[in-house]
């Protein structure tokens, strides 16, 4: 079922009027817009939520350069229902790919990886100097070990390079403390535990020892938020800020909306 409201904003012109508020104002552009505005609409879960939260979600993925297609991984707005207001919105999500991809962008790290952890892969702990692994090369029989953990690394270009590992106890932790909907259905809407374990490291990693861009602290200001034009409100989470203003500050990612006829924006 369509987002009866969505369309009839997009069909008396009001979605139109607000990308062009935003600066873009390229036809082309603003027709790729609202066709993927819709698309997103059109996912389960989505065709009831409030129009505002979708286009201001999509408008998120724009600003920072980011497709929202599925197979990336790189973001995407999921439907989250408000038990209190009874209203469905539209939440913006990160993906550990996205955070890679705007990490690379910064042209601050030469390297940067996250991975799952194996049982026996775990050589020597140092509680100065971190975690020495021993990886297992073969991997079909990597893949026959669970996993007891997620570690994430970078390296800068100036050389500096940190590491960081989390138990998958420590995940299942984190997971309750900080999402409702976790601790509520034990999974996720949009990604699996492992790729939401990913990301999760790898933030942790960033925020404590990164160089964070300006876009990657609006990334992760914006993650898992309902988006108005006004504030972004967290929730799912109950352990943040619940809400906080919306200040974006849309002329230093002038040069991304600029870059728009790069982006693949649509959802399956």
């Amino acid at each position: 079922m369509a987002n009866e409201l969505l369309i009839k904003n997009i069909n008396n012109g009001n979605v139109e009027k607000f990308i062009r508020q935003k600066g873009i104002i390229n036809n082309l552009e603003i027709q790729k817009f609202k066709s993927n505005v819709l698309a997103v609409a059109n996912q389960y879960g989505l065709d009831k939520a409030s129009p505002e939260t979708i286009i201001n979600s999509c408008y998120q993925a724009v600003l920072l350069n980011l497709p929202l297609e599925k197979n990336f991984g790189y973001c995407y707005i999921v439907p989250y229902w408000d038990s209190n207001t009874k209203v469905n919105n539209a939440q913006f999500q990160m993906g550990y790919k996205g955070y890679i991809q705007l990490a690379l962008r910064s042209q601050q790290y030469k390297e940067i990886n996250v991975s799952d952890v194996r049982l026996t892969e775990i050589k020597k702990v140092d509680r100065l100097k971190g975690i020495e692994f021993n990886w297992i090369q073969d991997d079909l029989e990597r893949l026959k070990q669970p996993i007891i953990g997620y570690v994430a690394y970078f390296q800068l270009v100036n050389g500096f390079e940190k590491t960081l590992y989390m138990s998958k106890e420590q995940i299942e932790k984190h997971f309750l403390k900080y999402s409702k909907t976790y601790a509520k259905n034990k999974e996720f809407v949009v990604s699996d535990f492992d790729s939401m374990a990913l990301k999760t490291v790898l933030t942790q990693l960033l925020r404590k020892w990164g160089i964070m861009s300006t876009e990657m602290q609006i990334a992760y200001e914006s993650d898992q938020a309902i988006i108005t034009e006004t504030e972004k409100i967290y929730i799912d989470n109950p352990n943040t800020n619940n809400v906080i203003e919306n200040n974006t500050n849309f002329q230093q990612l002038e040069e991304n909306i600029n870059k728009l006829d790069n982006l693949v924006f649509k959802n399956e």
